[in-house]
């Protein structure tokens, strides 16, 4: 089986760093990325992705990175499901990133 994503995006929020119960660095983004074509009504449309980044690559994005920052991620598709506060099921699409770029620099020359 074959399971790599590669996405070039800008970041709609801040990056929210957490630990896990064991001391794991854990970060999750959303990346905005725009669709190469327009609607009928002549406007892009974007897709918001979920990315979770861990350990070093967690810090690093948390410290350097705010919102608006483009991102080069690599990483894998991955699914899950969890009970919402609810107490309903849901499933979700989410990339785990395997490598990270920050592509500001390539955006915005000074």
């Amino acid at each position: 089986m074959f399971n790599e994503v590669i996405l070039i995006g800008k970041l709609v929020d801040k990056p929210f760093l957490r630990e896990t119960q064991q001391g794991v660095k854990l970060a999750t983004i959303v990346l905005q990325i725009e669709r190469p074509y327009r609607n009928n009504l002549g406007i892009r449309e974007n897709d918001y992705v979920n990315c979770i980044l861990w350990k070093s690559m967690a810090s690093q994005v948390t410290d350097c990175c705010e919102i608006g920052s483009f991102l080069g991620v690599k990483g894998r598709l991955q699914s899950r499901t969890y009970e919402n506060s609810d107490n309903q099921s849901v499933s979700s699409m989410e990339v785990k990133v395997e490598h990270v770029e920050i592509l500001d620099k390539y955006f915005f020359k000074k």
